[in-house]
């Protein structure tokens, strides 16, 4: 630990996010009111310099991550670290694990709010056509899931289609697809008619 940290603040990350003892990342707030409870302005102020740490993290520059062996891990607590040096070392872990369960497994990738694009793929032949899309967009830190029902009409994705493909990639029957695919598949769904995805020249 540094003489920047802010030892408080930090168990406060930890505590709010249950590191390291939760399986994936929690939002208990009740346990940064037990840490705040003798701290300095009290524990709703505590909360909102939890809540600002995760929003500082949420807004670090990861685009170039992608191809590190670890998954971007070491980069990102480096560039964590380096914004926030008032958290500690386990604050930082913390909310890297935080990070990374939100990128792998809920396809939520930092300071990106480019929709995700699923399709179901149906029929017989040579080239797979696709018969059905679904996407993932990101609205204020979450994600939405839905599936295109008609022209211009998002249903919400209540059967978990798109989680259990990020999860379950080998078992899922959905495919991930680029954007000018989906434009593709909104064409077909207003002309009526299914055929394979054209290749992008």
């Amino acid at each position: 630990m540094s003489t920047n940290d802010d030892p408080v603040l930090s168990e406060a990350v930890t505590a709010y996010l249950g590191w390291p003892k939760a399986h994936m990342p929690s939002e208990d707030e009740s346990a940064v009111a037990r840490v705040g409870q003798n701290a300095s302005g009290g524990a709703s102020e505590l909360l909102a310099r939890v809540e600002g740490a995760i929003a500082d993290s949420d807004h670090l520059p990861t685009a170039d991550l992608n191809d590190h062996p670890d998954g971007g891990a070491a980069a990102y607590k480096s560039r964590l670290k380096h914004a926030r040096s008032d958290l500690s070392d386990a604050a930082v872990d913390a909310l890297a694990s935080r990070w990374f369960f939100r990128l792998r497994w809920l396809g939520i990738q930092s300071g990106s709010d480019a929709p995700r694009y699923f399709v179901r793929y149906g029929g017989e032949g040579a080239s797979p056509i696709p018969i059905s899309l679904f996407r993932r967009r990101t609205v204020e830190g979450g994600h939405v899931d839905e599936f295109l029902k008609n022209v211009g009409d998002w249903r919400t994705d209540i059967d978990g289609k798109i989680q259990y493909a990020l999860i379950f990639s080998l078992d899922s029957d959905l495919e991930e697809v680029t954007a000018d695919e989906a434009a593709q598949f909104e064409a077909m769904v207003r002309n009526g008619n299914y055929v394979p995805f054209r290749s992008a020249h």
